[in-house]
């Protein structure tokens, strides 16, 4: 009986009992740690993952792969094992993934629900963890004035100007989505070649005196200038009201160079300019190519000033035709580009209240550049170097073709007029001249805030990509497009950040 009395009263095995059993939620606690921790960064990884996917989502709302691109974009941050599995970061499974899109409010709302497999809580029973995250990216569009500047030079016939039309249309349709107008943006068209076109109703801009009618025989002034060169004003936003134009005029050189009909630019009978305000087909206005003449030779469509209305912005880019002769002048497309938006220019384009001012809250102000070629005069042989083509139906041409500077009619006159006071007028020289101000003009308009994006396309130039290159905000604001497939991405990631989007939780 004592024996069992002191069998009962001995606690050492009751320690060892106690220790055993108290590592059964320690263990627990430690296995909950681990896979807890694992379970926080699941879920941080999976916010970064879904907030990027419904950001891309918003970004491309009204894009038919809408949902391909947001899946996208949420594997490129959740790094699956690889194509076609759901299984992600750190193993775990996303069991759940849903897309909706409010059309209304233009939000994107993902969803998504991944399963994380537990490490030593599977030992009790608990075989996966779950991590759930939920957000909206609402397309938000602040107000902007957005100039989209655009080559409509000979070079972009063809299948180039069809490229480009559809670019920019694709850009407006991105930024606009469905509506017809967004409270506060606006968007102006300002095409260019060797000059740029202010609109036949702009006489007033003119200086006193300077257009004379019958100068252009029987047709009239179409709408485009002169360069205003006097004191480097083309490197300014200066408005009329301060530095007047001089309007274009293409003369004829009749008896110039030799008494026959196959040196004259135009004369009054066979005048072959195209209506601006019906342009002609692409085929009509390609046919006619180099072979156009007239007072107006070179001039292009009439700049569009900044229009709230998007299927008038999108008629207005569907109406345009690429324009022989001349050359290229992308530095005056660039400055009327920025008279469309500048402040200074409040009024004068019919807006008593646009162009807004640079530091309006919530305004942006953009200007696309974008150019298929190298500033330069085009110096045009007659179609076949060394002689004219007959009479009857010859464009300007000497009857012998001789490389002298004086190359086609531009804004800045011809070459050999040197209007750009060069004390060696070569074409390098005055190529040399007019990218030097057209790099201070790009300057001129960072330095007021607007951003600038610039495009190139089909340029192979090493000189004129750097200039595009620098003149833009920032290198990423650039892009150089070799073919037409490059020429549309330029265009479409340019529309899609100009998308500017907010996170809605």
């Amino acid at each position: 009986m004592k024996r069992l009395w002191r069998l009962l009263r001995d606690r050492r095995g009751a320690v060892a009992l106690m220790a055993g059993l108290s590592i059964i939620p320690l263990l627990t606690m430690a296995g909950a740690a681990i896979d807890l921790t694992r379970l926080y960064i699941l879920h941080s990884r999976l916010v970064t993952a879904v907030d990027a996917a419904a950001l891309a989502g918003a970004r491309v709302i009204n894009e038919l792969d809408r949902d391909t691109q947001i899946q996208r974009w949420f594997w490129a941050n959740f790094t699956r094992d690889r194509p076609g599995v759901s299984t992600g970061f750190i193993g775990a499974d996303v069991t759940a993934f849903t897309i909706s899109v409010d059309e209304t409010s233009r939000a994107v709302r993902v969803r998504v629900r991944a399963a994380l497999p537990t490490t030593v809580l599977r030992l009790f029973g608990q075989d996966a963890l779950y991590a759930s995250v939920d957000h909206t990216a609402r397309r938000q569009d602040r107000g902007m004035e957005i100039a989209l500047v655009l080559d409509v030079t000979g070079s972009m016939a063809g299948t180039a100007m069809t490229t480009l039309r559809n670019s920019a249309t694709e850009l407006v349709n991105i930024i606009y989505g469905p509506n017809e107008t967004i409270t506060n943006l606006w968007v102006s068209v300002v095409p260019y070649t060797s000059t740029v076109n202010i609109g036949r109703g702009r006489s007033n801009w003119l200086a006193a005196g300077s257009l004379n009618a019958s100068a252009y025989g029987s047709t009239v002034w179409r709408g485009c200038v002169f360069a205003r060169s006097q004191n480097r004003q083309d490197e300014t936003d200066a408005p009329p009201t301060t530095t007047p134009f001089q309007p274009f005029l293409w003369p004829s050189t009749v008896n110039r160079y030799s008494p026959n009909l196959g040196d004259n630019e135009w004369t009054n009978s066979s005048i072959t300019e195209p209506n601006p305000e019906s342009p002609p087909s692409d085929t009509t206005q390609n046919n006619l190519g180099n072979n156009a003449k007239g007072p107006n030779l070179g001039c292009g469509r009439a700049i569009l000033p900044l229009t709230a209305a998007r299927s008038t912005v999108l008629n207005e880019i569907a109406n345009l035709r690429a324009t022989h002769r001349g050359g290229t002048m992308a530095n005056l497309g660039l400055q009327m580009g920025w008279a469309t938006i500048s402040p200074r220019w409040r009024g004068l384009w019919g807006s008593a209240t646009l162009p807004q001012n640079y530091d309006t809250p919530y305004m942006d102000k953009v200007l696309v550049l974008m150019t298929d070629g190298n500033n330069e005069w085009h110096d045009w042989d007659g179609g076949a170097p060394g002689a004219c083509r007959s009479t009857g139906s010859s464009p300007p041409c000497r009857t012998i073709y001789v490389s002298d500077g004086d190359a086609d009619m531009t804004a800045y006159g011809r070459r050999r007029e040197n209007r750009l006071g060069l004390p060696n007028n070569t074409a390098a020289a005055a190529l040399a001249e007019i990218n030097a101000r057209m790099s201070r003009l790009c300057t001129s308009i960072k330095a007021n805030g607007v951003i600038l994006y610039t495009i190139t396309f089909n340029v192979t130039n090493s000189t004129t990509r750097d200039l595009y290159r620098n003149c833009a905000t920032q290198p990423e604001y650039y892009f150089n497009s070799p073919d037409t497939a490059a020429l549309q991405a330029a265009f479409r990631e340019i529309a899609g950040q100009l998308a500017n989007l907010r996170l809605v939780h």
